[in-house]
């Protein structure tokens, strides 16, 4: 931090007295400009303006008052020292709707000046401090705000916010929606369809679907409106027609480039599904669902790219359900874990029951109470439930403190929420599998030269895709975990006076007998010999 000083005075003997009886350095400051009038002072300050002005109260022509006004003008947080004479000291006090941080009398007390200048250097690096502080503070909310934006996408296509006035001001708030118009939802299943029979499924629908995210701006143009993926891996594109356009028309046009970027594609494929036009943001979440249905018909063959949802006019799956039956479906989905689809069910819900609340009351109250009950069961069949979230009369608690059926449902989706993921997690038998076997080889190779990759090699998956298991399923990285097996494996063997120091650490994977002690005290907090002593 350096404070750029201008001295503005008509007598040159006081300028250059300030000048050289301060130690500037001592205050991070620099003098940039000495100046006998204002004007000289205000046409320096135009190509680089000071942090700090001294400047006699009494100038040739502009006086100080003047000069300090104008100079604020140039630089707000300019700090300001007036030197006054006795007699004009109490006219000075006056200009303290200037900013004026300090007055001083002549003759100048350079006791005083030195404190006064102390006092600004602090207040400056307080403030710098607290710019950077503002900084990086708004720094982390524009990196939240795109996470922010997609979750709240996520609720909104899945039927979870109830209300178009509530949708509005939310979208106001996350600085989306902002335009007027029809819009319908796209959704793009991707595929691994591949010539080769190498090909890795996984990584093949990465690729595509890498390469569709970075055309799908091109291919929709002026219509795309926002974008996310579904749970299920899926893209989904919210398009909105423009002013005075056909808006089939122009869905029409944006299909044909999306499916000639398909086209190009040489390996996987994909489909898209079309939803209906939503003429309010309330009905997003019925052009996604019919959008994802839509699509799924390719599912049961068919070679063409874009699936409207006009083909499940008059199926059986396209009757509305009533409430009970959506009840019952939601609680089967649930209790498999499958949770994009307990959120779409959720969503269909709501959308029978609110906005307007076609139920309300005790009723609705109920029907909250129900859904939070069964799928608090549910979560319990597959872990401490009550341990993550409390007794299940605590939920019902949350539930009767909300009077407003808004505010009630709000409440309800926020905890059937956390207990689908709850379930979700510990439905994940596979990857728990997985993690076991690596494990299970890792305490057999513990003193072989280990790698992430030859351990990945063990249980047929990539060096990533494990590492990512590591720290999702155990919270620890490969190393780490690595590390705990081999100290444990030595705490065993120090038990044993046989074996000397440099046996055990070369025994459990470690030529280095310093490296191994500061792994050992690192983990355990003492030395291995220490370790012994206490426990051999």
């Amino acid at each position: 931090m350096e404070i750029k000083a201008f001295i503005v005075d008509d007598e040159e003997r006081q300028r250059r007295s300030i000048v050289k009886h301060v130690e500037w350095e001592r205050y991070q400051m620099r003098v940039t400009g000495e100046w006998e009038d204002a004007e000289q002072a205000l046409a320096a300050a135009a190509v680089s303006p000071p942090d700090l002005l001294i400047t006699d109260i009494r100038l040739i022509g502009t006086d100080g008052l003047e000069l300090s006004s104008r100079m604020k003008q140039i630089n707000p947080n300019l700090s300001i020292i007036m030197v006054t004479g006795y007699e004009e000291f109490q006219y000075a006090k006056t200009a303290v709707d200037i900013g004026v941080d300090a007055f001083l009398v002549k003759p100048i007390i350079f006791d005083e000046l030195h404190a006064t200048l102390e006092r600004i250097s602090r207040e400056k690096e307080k403030q710098l401090l607290l710019s950077r502080e503002a900084m990086k503070m708004k720094a982390q909310l524009d990196a939240f705000k795109p996470i922010a934006q997609q979750q709240w996408l996520q609720e909104v296509l899945h039927g979870l916010v109830v209300g178009e006035e509530t949708i509005r001001a939310q979208a106001k708030a996350m600085g989306l929606f902002t335009a007027e118009g029809q819009r319908r939802v796209l959704t793009v299943l991707v595929s691994a369809e591949s010539t080769s029979p190498i090909s890795n499924e996984v990584h093949v629908r990465r690729q595509v679907r890498a390469r569709l995210e970075e055309s799908v701006e091109e291919a929709c143009g002026p219509l795309l409106e926002a974008r996310t993926t579904s749970g299920r891996g899926d893209i989904v594109l919210i398009v909105r027609s423009q002013d005075g356009a056909d808006f089939e028309a122009e869905t029409e046009w944006c299909l044909a480039r999306l499916s000639v970027e398909i086209g190009r594609m040489e390996t996987g494929t994909a489909r898209i599904g079309v939803g209906p036009p939503a003429l309010q943001l309330s009905m997003l979440s019925e052009s996604f669902r019919l959008a994802q249905r839509a699509v799924n018909q390719s599912l049961l063959g068919g070679d063409e790219h874009a699936y409207s949802w006009r083909l499940l006019a008059g199926s059986e799956g396209s009757q509305e359900k009533s409430v009970e039956e959506l009840t019952a479906d939601f609680f089967e989905v649930a209790g498999a874990g499958d949770v994009p689809n307990s959120l779409s069910l959720l969503g269909e819900l709501l959308g029978r029951v609110g906005d307007p609340f076609r139920m309300g009351g005790s009723e609705l109250r109920s029907l909250c109470m129900l859904l939070i009950s069964r799928t608090y069961r549910a979560a319990s069949e597959v872990g401490d439930a009550s341990r993550s979230f409390g007794p299940e009369q605590k939920l019902w608690g949350q539930v009767f403190d909300c009077w407003e059926e808004a505010k009630l449902l709000q409440e309800t989706v926020q905890i059937l929420k956390g207990l689908l993921d709850f379930i979700a997690e510990r439905k994940k038998s596979h990857t728990r599998v997985v993690v076991q076997q690596a494990l299970e080889y890792m305490k057999a190779h513990y003193a072989d030269n280990l790698s992430l990759k030859s351990v990945a090699e063990s249980v047929f998956l990539s060096p990533n895709y494990l590492g990512a298991l590591f720290r999702v399923e155990l919270g620890i990285s490969f190393t780490d975990q690595l590390i705990l097996i081999r100290v444990q494996k030595a705490k065993e063997m120090l038990q044993h006076p046989q074996f000397k120091l440099y046996e055990v650490a070369e025994n459990v994977g470690y030529k280095n007998i310093g490296y191994f002690t500061n792994v050992f005290k690192r983990i355990t907090g003492v030395t291995p010999k220490e370790y012994r002593d206490c426990h051999g």
